[in-house]
């Protein structure tokens, strides 16, 4: 398997432009571009090369799925080091989680590196806007596995071992990217391509995550501000995760390289039942979901038709497989989508003291389930308890559990019910790192 970005201290001689397989072990560019080469109708095929680094080795299929097995969303009876949040450094799959961002934030610095060369003009400024995207998105993915890591920006000099950047460092750098994105990227059209919006949702994402309420929800706001996009909630549930399809609510995904000949790739895999219940079922039948979230919708939820109760490949018990995402020759991947933007608000508010129904309600309708009035809540805290089971119904399978877990003060406590460390809210760097960086810091309580 031929590796184009072996180590993250290297400086990258050029970009992947095209497709890649969708195989473990036969990933392999069709095409490579060097800074050199590139030019103003090159670009966007560079970033096409930057969002595939991605999904590259598996990557995305693994973001989604092994950290939400670790969480109290998912229960998995094959991956039980993952289940038992106790990951070994020497885990392959590490390796993969740990490189393909950076895979894509070395082509997305080329992208930028370009495009201040050439005082990113209009006709590159899109394409300039969605590299900052996808680095700062890239990092996101980085930092919330791995904590600091290392900062690169393709001027580095191979011969130098960095030290791990910190955390805060690396999530100032996200909040400049998702700025820079903005200011140069277009109001939404399509989840397909960055938008102004997509950009301003993370950033919101970031900033409620790290307790800077006042501005998650001006940002969310702006997501939501119907002048400026035709993005609004409404009842076809399942389009908002079809690769092709243009929801209104999906706001930003990525699509993996298509593969004609099998529908058994992607979001659908991880978490559906397989072919133990029927023939045209996709899955592998390991990985089921938590029956006290199931039993948590009501009855007339949309998004309770989207589980099925059945036996999986090896699993004795009947429990409930996600079916939400529909097998597809081009998986897809929600990254942001506009029902987050309603919730940031809902949740900032309560943080900030205030029991403000009016955008939780919202998605409540969309979704056909019951509302609330701010006397039914004793406190913001109560209502904020709300939130978060709000949160597990609308974004279940979507990667946001593990910051949900550790925002609302979940985290230890649930590392603690599987013996481990609290610091195992992190991932070991993989050990395979290290030999190119012995002195790379190894995060606490796992060995290099």
């Amino acid at each position: 398997m031929k590796q184009l970005f072996n180590y993250i201290i290297l400086v990258p001689a050029f970009a992947v432009m095209a497709s890649c397989s969708q195989k473990l072990d036969e990933i392999k560019p069709d095409t490579q571009i060097t800074f050199d080469q590139l030019n103003d109708n090159n670009l966007p095929l560079a970033l096409n090369g930057a969002k595939l680094a991605l999904t590259s080795n598996n990557a995305f299929y693994l973001y989604y799925s092994h950290q939400d097995i670790m969480s109290d969303d998912v229960e998995s009876i094959t991956l039980t080091s993952w289940e038992s949040n106790n990951v070994s450094p020497t885990e392959n799959t590490l390796t993969f989680m740990f490189r393909q961002p950076y895979t894509a934030i070395a082509t997305a610095n080329m992208i930028i590196k370009y495009g201040i060369k050439n005082s990113i003009s209009e006709k590159i400024s899109a394409t300039v806007g969605e590299a900052y995207l996808i680095r700062a998105y890239s990092y996101m993915l980085l930092s919330e596995h791995f904590g600091g890591v290392v900062l690169v920006y393709g001027d580095e000099d191979p011969k130098v071992r960095r030290d791990r950047n910190t955390l805060a460092e690396v999530q100032d750098q996200i909040e400049n990217d998702l700025k820079e994105a903005a200011s140069l990227l277009p109001d939404y059209s399509d989840a397909r391509t960055g938008s102004k919006q997509a950009a301003q949702l993370l950033l919101a994402r970031l900033y409620l995550n790290q307790g800077k309420n006042d501005e998650a929800i001006l940002l969310a706001k702006d997501v939501m501000d119907p002048s400026k996009s035709p993005l609004q909630l409404g009842s076809d549930f399942p389009a908002i995760f079809k690769s092709m399809a243009n929801s209104k609510e999906s706001i930003y995904k990525i699509n993996e390289t298509t593969t004609p000949t099998s529908d058994q790739y992607g979001l659908s895999y991880i978490f559906g039942p397989g072919k133990t219940v029927g023939p045209d079922y996709p899955g592998s039948g390991n990985n089921w979901i938590d029956s006290n979230l199931v039993k948590s919708y009501e009855s007339n939820d949309i998004r309770k038709a989207y589980f099925l109760r059945a036996k999986g490949a090896s699993i004795v018990d009947t429990v409930y497989f996600l079916m939400k995402f529909s097998p597809e020759t081009t998986p897809s991947y929600p990254v942001c989508r506009l029902s987050e933007a309603y919730l940031i608000i809902a949740e900032a508010k309560a943080r900030k003291g205030a029991v403000e129904v009016q955008e939780y309600n919202a998605l409540r309708t969309a979704r056909h389930a019951s509302t609330v009035q701010a006397l039914d809540f004793s406190s913001p805290a109560e209502f904020l308890d709300e939130i978060e089971k709000e949160r597990r119904r609308e974004f279940v399978g979507e990667r946001l559990r593990w910051q949900d877990m550790r925002r609302f003060g979940k985290l230890d406590n649930w590392l603690s019910s599987l013996g481990q460390p609290a610091t195992h809210a992190l991932l070991p760097i993989p050990s395979h790192e290290f030999l190119v960086n012995p002195d790379l810091e190894q995060n606490e309580d796992y060995s290099k």
